[in-house]
């Protein structure tokens, strides 16, 4: 059998998308990826050390995570059979598209809904999974269409929808009242919400929507401190938890990050917080000296970033910064909305001192 023999076993929905790519070596000012731009103090290190001196590595992990889920249910909410974890938040979406593939009566293949722009994985990994993608455009304000969304809703009978909130690359909450309409209107779609950021927001739809089990809370560790340790989780009805583990792989989180992540959620959450606050500071900051500049349009965010929108080249624009080891994200390509804009992580007080100069270097010369 040859190779194109090979590939024509692979699902046709492969031909429609890319693989992620992520940058094989990172800049001085790193300010791309969304992490938190701090890394641990000497202090937290010592009781991670102390924490998985005696982990057992030849043998295999707990594999149901007992007592990380025990902490989650202690700290954020809910009971721990309400969990199910994953390498990432990404592995759960993934687990969502394995489970919850069965197509709606008259469907040939199940649907999922998200708004966009928002974070790709959705439609890749939905995709990936032989999943019709439904996307719905954002209002002017990066804010839910709502009527366009219930169109949707009635149209396609999506068994998933995903709401990251604050969303990914726009950086606002969506209006609580609008996600509202939607969760009451259509109770037979799972609706995801996914907190990745919302720890750097004033709000959080996690305890509001919590009594309904048409919802879900997606949750990581990867944005606030502890992106290398690969945990993220979903909170959810206790019904659908149960069926949600049969398709997960009984080992998919090591000791270690099991470990990691229980003290991130206890002994390590103080400094944790404090970072956040830092980030938040550091964003009101950044957002007021970007207003400086007349050809950038800064949008309001509620998360560890900013959008911002070029009046000029984006592309010789970002070539300027990396030329000043300055990594950000572009969206120049595929030709949507963004394609005039770039998201800007909050760096630390002396990554967006240099950012800053940079700009002044750049935008006025």
């Amino acid at each position: 059998m040859s190779v194109e023999s090979l590939k024509a076993l692979f699902r046709a929905e492969l031909g429609e998308i890319s693989a992620y790519r992520v940058p094989p070596t990172a800049p001085e000012v790193k300010l791309d990826a969304n992490e938190s731009p701090w890394s641990l103090p000497g202090e937290a290190w010592e009781s991670i050390l102390s924490a998985v001196r005696g982990t057992a590595l030849h043998r295999y992990p707990d594999g149901r995570a007992t007592r990380l889920r025990e902490t989650l249910a202690r700290k954020v909410g809910g009971a721990p059979d309400e969990y199910v974890l994953g390498s990432g938040s990404d592995e759960v979406i993934a687990l969502l598209a394995t489970a919850m593939s069965k197509p709606r009566p008259g469907k040939e293949r199940p649907a999922v809904l998200f708004p966009e722009p928002t974070f790709v994985m959705y439609g890749i990994t939905s995709r990936a999974h032989g999943w019709r993608t439904i996307g719905v455009p954002l209002d002017d304000r990066w804010d839910l269409d709502v009527d366009a969304m219930v169109g949707a809703f009635e149209r396609e009978q999506p068994n998933v929808a995903y709401y990251a909130s604050p969303n990914n690359p726009t950086g606002n909450c969506f209006s609580s009242e609008r996600l509202e309409r939607l969760i009451l209107e259509f109770p037979d779609t799972l609706h995801v919400f996914d907190e990745a950021y919302g720890g750097f927001a004033r709000e959080s739809f996690a305890e509001r929507y919590a009594k309904y089990p048409q919802c879900a809370v997606l949750g990581t560790l990867s944005k606030v401190g502890l992106a290398a340790i690969r945990v993220g989780w979903v909170r959810l009805d206790e019904a659908l938890a149960h069926e949600l583990e049969k398709v997960r792989q009984p080992f998919n989180l090591n000791a270690l990050s099991q470990e990691i992540a229980t003290l991130a959620l206890t002994d390590l959450a103080p400094i944790l917080r404090t970072h956040i606050g830092a980030v938040v500071t550091e964003r009101e900051r950044l957002i007021k000296e970007l207003a400086r500049h007349s050809s950038l349009c800064c949008f309001p965010s509620d998360a560890n970033f900013v959008l911002v929108r070029y009046d000029g080249n984006i592309t010789k624009f970002c070539d300027a910064l990396a030329s000043r080891q300055i990594a950000v994200r572009s969206f120049s390509e595929g030709g949507t909305r963004l394609e005039e804009c770039i998201r800007i992580t909050v760096g630390t007080p002396e990554e967006n001192r240099r950012l800053i100069v940079a700009l002044d270097e750049i935008l006025c010369p």
